[in-house]
């Protein structure tokens, strides 16, 4: 039986336009080589470009800053040494340890922000109360809220240059506690003293705070909650406390204008409760210079008799 072949297609030569001759096959494999090569040089800058973009290489790269890193000791949860009491070593103090709310202990929180800032805080907490507690949360939200400060001012800086120099100059410091001016089974009252030291600042800032709280409650209570309503307790508050400050201060030390004494709720928004006083205290610059500090003015219950709320939160401390 004959075998079935395939036919058989001889070469075939083309002539060339230059009047040589090239081979079909050669001709064809030069003309796939070429179109090869545009196609793989044509993928090839499209793939680069993509690469680029996604890469940020040939175009601007958006600015960028390194985030400040605060780091923090943890606080401590157990009682740890006792807290300042005012008055503490001398018998007059005005601490007693409750059924409910148990006694003072020293909670801290300190750490470093950015390489450039350091704080070191401690505030009091009450040992029969949990963490969470409203009491133990507004003992401490004072330290909180002026660290939250502290590391705010930080972070807007870090774009900056560093504020801690050269020649082993320091850097921005936080520090600051609480002290326990009252503790009864009704009332709670803490004044915090905090001292900000800003590098190359001419010098601290010094910074006051308080709390009261009342501990049936676990609420916040003001300076105008522990007066009958309507009675003229911010002008004898007033009074009184210019009375000490002078003595404290000396003549010719307040302003001259009276600024910071008037009969404004914010003048009086710092203060302490002793079994004996009410302890004013004011801002640096408040009632005078800054050389005075943050001076204070203590006011005896007696001189309030009449405009203390008899029913009230202090009512027990005036009675």
């Amino acid at each position: 039986m004959p075998v079935a072949t395939l036919p058989f297609v001889d070469s075939r030569r083309l002539p060339s336009p230059c009047g040589s001759k090239m081979h079909l096959t050669s001709f064809s494999l030069v003309v796939a080589a070429v179109l090869l090569a545009a196609l793989s040089s044509a993928g090839c800058a499209e793939a680069d470009g993509r690469e680029m973009v996604a890469n940020g290489i040939g175009r601007t790269p958006e600015p960028t800053e390194a985030p400040v890193v605060e780091t923090v000791v943890p606080t401590n949860s157990l009682p740890e040494g006792e807290i300042p009491e005012r008055g503490s070593g001398d018998g007059a103090g005005g601490s007693a340890q409750g059924v409910d709310h148990g006694s003072v202990y020293v909670d801290s929180m300190a750490g470093t922000v950015g390489g450039t800032g350091a704080y070191d805080l401690s505030h009091p907490q009450l040992d029969g109360l949990a963490l969470d507690h409203p009491v133990n949360v507004a003992l401490r939200g004072p330290t909180e809220a002026l660290r939250a400060e502290f590391v705010s001012v930080i972070s807007e800086r870090s774009g900056e240059e560093s504020s801690a120099g050269a020649g082993g100059e320091q850097g921005d410091s936080l520090r600051g506690s609480g002290t326990v001016y009252l503790l009864d089974d009704r009332l709670v009252s803490v004044v915090y003293e905090f001292q900000i030291e800003w590098a190359g600042a001419a010098g601290p800032d010094e910074r006051v705070d308080s709390v009261l709280v009342d501990l049936a409650t676990g609420a916040e209570v003001g300076l105008g909650d522990l007066f009958v309503s309507g009675s003229p307790w911010l002008e004898t508050v007033g009074f009184f406390a210019r009375q000490d400050l002078v003595i404290r201060l000396g003549d010719g030390v307040l302003w001259p204008d009276g600024r910071g004494l008037g009969p404004e709720v914010s003048n009086y928004a710092v203060f302490g409760l002793t079994p004996e006083d009410l302890v004013v205290r004011f801002a640096s610059h408040q009632v005078a210079p800054g050389v005075a500090g943050t001076p204070e003015a203590m006011i005896q219950w007696s001189s309030l008799a009449g405009m203390v709320d008899i029913s009230g939160p202090a009512g027990h401390l005036a009675g």
